[in-house]
């Protein structure tokens, strides 16, 4: 048959066209059903009907070169029920999405969320040339191949494959599953990719004479993504300006290269080596975008964190540094110990280890080894990584030494170990780098492997450190795997036999293998046992962490107070904060001179300007809430819209509206409560929470779509009229605040309007021009607005709040817009009203005190009064005349207006 978009020749029976992708067929061969264009999966029975356009299921033994963690485990696929039938198949993707993808089949739908997501474009040059010269089973052949080899680096690195396009694919990593480093996971998939095909090019060339390339485009930015498709396709779309940057890095990539634009390389600068590209042209931008090209990792990684160019000393871990420095002294004494820092991401962890490292290794102490090691996010699930990781810091191995050479450095090791456990040792380790084992002996599996890699791994300890003392790190162990764990809690006894420190840097996250070594070593080796919990730094320290990053800085005190209120005593928040402070240009850098020499001096360059959430930050934070069963993160989304604090009653209101039953509310803020996200804020005279850290709060509600965000505003707003009755003037602010972003103006201006008034009763001048404020934006919104009584009582109430403050340029220009807004809706009394009160302004004794002007604005209001029958208005504008004429000494004239 011939494909009737190209025509192309096609295999009876064959599902697409090889050089299109058009599909070729419309019905399961299982059931007879039509089937929608371009399907997977029958939408009536489930069936897998075929896999991508042009790709093959790819099979669980595939394992490209070079590649060590296998995909995961395929999920069972029995004949669906009648409820299942419209699933999708979950076929090699990876569990935490297949769940989230199930998840949301369970409660009907899959809501679209604004994410930040990195975006990696890949596609095949010299498809279409093969594709023309070849016969298409051959070259479907080819391309599933191809495809095995672009498609497995996603899965390893857990982000989502979004679309096959022809010869090309689109990937996610953020979305829908978030991890805290996914510019980096791309940037790794996208290199492992490249180096793959390498390898696949040569058989290629072997048996068609083909020379295919692959080229990666990669970019980070805010999009909106969701699922497409009837009911639940494994398919999300991307829609925005990120992605379009993301397409056109992939297409003015060089064949065999990786090819980032600068959002992306601003997160993962410090970890890869790279060549700057310049501008680069990108339709419908302005401005070219810089782009560079990645040539590998680093041999030895930057800093990730902080600010570059800019180093604080520490602030507020005295007494932390303090504990680590004596059990480091003691260990110099011969003395082991075990020690667990733990704290939340950004509080400062590895700082600490740091500091500790330069102490230990000072030139006027005894001298010992520093070894350190850590989980990476993406490889834990790989059964001992941190023990093949271990032993490579301390062989000077990396992950690019050849074969030959590992077993050579594993061979010299072993060999310093007691004679009889030499050959169990090497057998260990040859099978924990996955080694081919030495032909002649059974190779090392299951408890076996588990025994021998411990004895080994004990031995090793015991001989290399039985009289040098060492530190031994363990980073990041809440994202190690069950296997290591596991091992290094029988390792821990060794602490009492031999001079070795054990330091575990960890969350608090109890529910991860990792908590084990906190307990076992709490439980069974307390006297060995020192632990350092990290809190959030008091507004003292906070402050003075951003005065000593800044060195000299100048900053208003809203700015300041803005920046502590949000980033919550966590010193990592403080400094991405400043950092987009410094990158948007809010904080600049000045040179001054000061006693001779010049210093640098940073200030505000706009003392009003607030600031949004890093990038990196809010990737953070979506990582924590993708943890969550999909309830639970609902209730947090829905609490967020709240505010930073929220009353249980309203939360229980509004979900009574949606899929959180109230029976499961409690539960689901139990789980918020004990992972950290929120806290209990008060029991009276309401149950009210509040999230622990205002940055969470904030990064959880950017992920709601604009349009549910009205809705649920507007709910909140609702559900607090309806359970506060008798408390609306005091939760005035609030409540204009949900009706505002909940589109019902009218209701939002009555509150504020409310809001206003109470704070100028209250004399809290500051609070009343803001709702004043609010309230006028909205009485003018339209052409129509406000009715005039209304606008009259905004603008007068706001200026003579501002009156009261000495304000007096800031009151007349607020009379005179309302002028300028009586001419444009030709109303005589906003127009009466704007005459009055700039008349009584400039005929009292202030900074704009002006006679002529007085006695013209009041002869012009007294006309237009006489003409709109206005005596309250004609009275006060003799009142005018009056003062005018009294303090310029015109006595007669003075008299004649008082009377």
């Amino acid at each position: 048959m011939n494909c009737p978009s190209c025509a192309t020749f096609t295999r009876d029976g064959a599902r697409f066209c090889p050089r299109c992708g058009l599909w070729l067929d419309s019905d399961c061969p299982r059931c007879g059903s039509a089937l929608s264009e371009r399907a997977i999966f029958c939408d009536r029975c489930g069936t897998q009907v075929s896999a991508w356009p042009g790709a093959a299921t790819l099979p669980a033994s595939f394992t490209p070169a070079g590649a060590e963690p296998a995909l995961p485990p395929r999920l069972p696929q029995p004949t669906p029920t009648p409820d299942e039938a419209r699933a999708p198949r979950l076929s090699s993707i990876p569990r935490a999405l297949a769940a989230k993808l199930e998840a949301a089949r369970a409660s009907g739908e899959m809501v679209g969320e604004r994410r930040i997501v990195t975006m990696l474009f890949c596609d095949v040059k010299g498809s279409t040339e093969a594709a023309e010269r070849l016969d298409p089973e051959d070259w479907t052949e080819i391309m599933n191949g191809a495809f095995e080899h672009m498609i497995r680096p996603i899965y390893t690195y857990e982000g989502t494959l979004a679309r096959l396009m022809g010869d090309a694919l689109l990937a996610f990593f953020g979305a829908p599953i978030a991890h805290e480093d996914d510019p980096q996971r791309a940037v790794l998939a996208a290199l492992d990719i490249v180096r793959a095909m390498e390898a696949y090019r040569e058989p290629l060339r072997q048996r068609w004479d083909l020379d295919l390339k692959v080229r990666v485009g990669i970019n980070t930015g805010l999009v909106v993504v969701g699922a497409v498709g009837s009911d639940l396709r494994v398919e999300y779309s991307a829609l925005g300006d990120a992605i379009n940057l993301a397409a056109r890095m992939e297409q003015t990539a060089l064949p065999g290269t990786v090819q980032i634009a600068h959002d992306t390389y601003r997160h993962v600068k410090p970890l890869f080596e790279f060549e700057a590209l310049g501008g680069i042209e990108v339709k419908g931008k302005s401005e070219p975008v810089l782009a560079y090209r990645v040539l590998g990792r680093k041999a030895a990684a930057g800093r990730a964190r902080g600010i570059e160019g800019l180093q604080a000393e520490m602030v507020g871990r005295e007494a932390e540094l303090l504990a680590l420095r004596t059990v480091l002294a003691d260990l110099k004494q011969g003395v082991g110990g075990i020690v667990c820092v733990l704290g939340e991401a950004g509080l400062g962890k590895s700082r600490l280890v740091s500091e500790a490292r330069q102490a230990f290794n000072r030139p006027d102490s005894p001298s010992g080894e520093w070894h350190e090691t850590g989980s990476l996010s993406y490889e834990s699930s790989q059964a001992y990584g941190l023990f093949q990781r271990l032993l490579r810091r301390v062989l000077a191995l990396d992950y690019h030494t050849p074969a030959p050479r590992v077993r050579e450095q594993l061979a010299a090791l072993v060999g310093g170990l007691p004679a009889e456990r030499q050959a169990g040792a090497l057998l260990a380790f040859e099978a924990l780098f996955g080694l081919a084992h030495t032909p002649g002996q059974a190779p090392l599996a299951g408890e076996a492997f588990q025994r021998e890699l411990y004895e080994a791994l004990r031995a090793w300890w015991q001989t290399r450190w039985a009289r040098q003392p060492a530190v031994l790190v363990f980073d990041d162990m809440h994202w190690s795997d069950a296997a290591s764990v596991e091992l290094l809690r029988k390792l821990l006894p060794l602490t009492e036999a031999i001079p070795v420190v054990v330091l575990c840097v960890l969350r608090a996250e109890r529910q991860t293998p990792a908590w084990q070594i906190k307990t076992t070593a709490d439980d069974e080796l307390r006297h060995r046992y020192t632990e350092v919990a990290l809190r959030p730094l008091s507004p003292a320290e906070s402050s003075e962490l951003v005065n000593r990053l800044l060195a000299i800085a100048d900053l208003p005190d809203r700015l300041r107070a803005s920046i502590l209120e949000k980033t919550g005593g966590n010193p990592f928040f403080v400094e991405e904060v400043v950092r987009t402070l410094i990158d948007s240009g809010a904080v600049v850098a000045e040179e001054r001179g000061a006693d001779g020499r010049a210093q640098r001096y940073w200030r505000a360059s706009n003392p009003g300007a607030d600031f949004a959430i890093p990038d990196n930050l809010q990737s953070l934070m979506a990582a924590r809430m993708d943890r969550l069963e999909e309830e639970t993160r609902s209730t947090l989304q829905l609490a967020s819209v709240i505010g930073r604090s929220f009353y249980y009653r309203v939360l229980a209101r509004l979900s009574t509206e949606g899929p959180t039953a109230v029976a499961d509310l409690d539960r689901h803020l139990g789980v918020l409560v004990r992972t950290e996200m929120i806290q209990e804020a008060a029991r009276v005279p309401e149950v009210e929470y509040k999230f622990r850290n205002p940055l969470m709060q904030e990064a959880t509600y950017r992920t709601i779509l604009l349009k549910r965000r009205r809705e649920f505003h507007q709910r909140v707003g609702t559900a607090m009229e309806a359970l506060f009755a008798d408390r609306l003037t005091e939760l005035a602010p609030r409540l204009g605040f949900h009706f505002a972003e909940g589109g019902d103006s009218q209701r939002a201006l009555h509150y504020f309007t409310l809001a206003g008034d109470r704070a100028a009763h209250l004399y809290a001048n500051q609070e009343a021009l803001a709702h004043y404020e609010r309230a006028i934006e909205l009485a003018t919104a339209t052409s129509a607005g406000a009715a005039a009584p209304v606008l009259i009582h905004l603008f007068t109430s706001q200026g003579r709040v501002l009156e009261l403050n000495a304000q007096y340029t800031e009151a007349l220009q607020l009379y005179q817009r309302l002028e300028a807004l009586a001419g444009e809706r030709g109303e005589p009394r906003l127009e009466l009203a704007a005459l009055l009160a700039q008349g009584t302004l400039v005929s009292t004794a202030n900074t704009q005190f002006d006679p002529l002007r007085a006695v013209s604005l009041a002869q012009r209001g007294q006309d237009l009064a006489r003409a709109l029958g206005d005596g309250a208005a004609e009275a006060k504008l003799a009142w005018n005349l009056l003062n005018i004429h009294r303090f310029t000494d015109h006595g007669p004239e003075a008299i004649a207006a008082g009377e």
